[in-house]
């Protein structure tokens, strides 16, 4: 039986494109399975499907939350990503901007068609869980009804409706998807390689004091690695202590490296690793 690969859905979302441009990419014949959340696609893999598909980040609208908060709190592992252009159309039942009385958008699309969207002041806003179910709505709008949509899917909508081909903030918008699996991963088994690669993790310091960040940002720096961002999170356990996403660059040779830095990090910090994936 194939592996079975979690992904937002229904068929048509930018992830769905995703998952079958890395199925591509690494010549593997996954089966995909749809979900209608991300939380759903994540739950998916604690019920025994084998990998699943997350968006990590936007162009236009940085790190999806939602995902950062699900690296935290599971035992998974990042084995791969993929890249995927995203560009939107905004569809209605309606002749005109002024005639659009509500309008469906994706939780993360409303940060990447800010421009479109401020011409719609007095539309209510509707937030979906996928872009394919802003589409959705549309099968059945009824009149002043509209929804921001994958620009693949414009021309299956009546060409009675009003229909606007590009309304993305910039031509220079993609989305960044990561593939994981279910496994922790142990800090002195950083995969090795050949070529240049990324790797996630999180930092969580038991202490609190001036200068922290600083220190913790040191290690890496002295190690040669490349921090390619950081964000803070909070622990949920206490307000105002607060663990780091970090995303590490390095260059063929240097995986013992970063274990080595981890090592250091590791008796003043809870490390998690995440994984790695080549670039």
């Amino acid at each position: 039986m194939a592996p079975r690969l979690a992904v937002l859905g229904p068929a048509g979302t930018f992830s769905d494109i995703a998952a079958q441009r890395y199925l591509r990419q690494q010549q593997l014949t996954w089966q995909s399975v749809y979900h209608n959340s991300i939380d759903q696609v994540a739950a998916s893999i604690q019920n025994g499907t084998e990998y699943a598909l997350l968006p990590l980040e936007n162009t236009l609208d940085g790190y999806v939350q939602n995902t950062l908060a699900i690296l935290s709190d599971a035992d998974l592992q990042v084995v791969g990503e993929v890249l995927v252009p995203v560009r939107f159309s905004l569809a209605a039942n309606a002749t005109n901007l002024a005639a659009i009385k509500r309008i469906y958008v994706q939780f993360k699309t409303k940060g990447q068609c800010e421009q479109i969207l401020t011409q719609l002041p007095h539309a209510e806003r509707l937030t979906t869980e996928s872009n394919m179910l802003s589409f959705a709505k549309l099968q059945d709008a009824a009149s002043g009804d509209a929804a921001i949509i994958p620009q693949a899917q414009l021309a299956a909508l009546p060409d009675t409706f009003l229909k606007l081909a590009d309304v993305t903030d910039t031509k220079e918008n993609y989305t960044r998807f990561i593939v994981v699996k279910k496994a922790a991963v142990p800090l002195q088994q950083v995969q090795p390689w050949s070529s240049d690669f990324r790797a996630l993790c999180y930092i969580t310091p038991q202490t609190d004091h001036a200068g922290l960040l600083s220190e913790l940002l040191q290690v890496f720096a002295q190690h040669d690695l490349n921090l390619i961002s950081i964000m803070s999170r909070p622990t949920r356990r206490e307000l105002g202590h607060y663990r780091f996403f970090i995303e590490i660059g390095g260059h063929a040779g240097q995986s013992a490296t970063l274990a080595a830095a981890f090592a250091q990090l590791s008796p003043q910090n809870q490390v998690k690793y995440l994984g790695s994936f080549g670039k």
